[in-house]
């Protein structure tokens, strides 16, 4: 099952504080929580901590 996720980005790499909003879709998975998949992987494209990816919403 696909999910849209919102999410916010509330600083870049080097710590510096910004504000941006986006939405993706992910492949929900069975017995994983779905909300942390896609925190992880928003950090790691962003190439930011994972504290500065904050989910606002899913949708299904």
């Amino acid at each position: 099952m696909k999910v849209k996720i919102h999410y916010r980005i509330t600083q870049d790499r080097a710590g510096i504080p910004q504000d941006y909003t986006g939405a993706r879709h992910f492949v929900a998975v069975d017995g994983q929580a779905v909300e942390d998949l896609a925190k992880a992987q928003l950090a790691a494209d962003y190439q930011v901590p994972l504290t500065a990816v904050e989910i606002c919403r899913v949708e299904a």
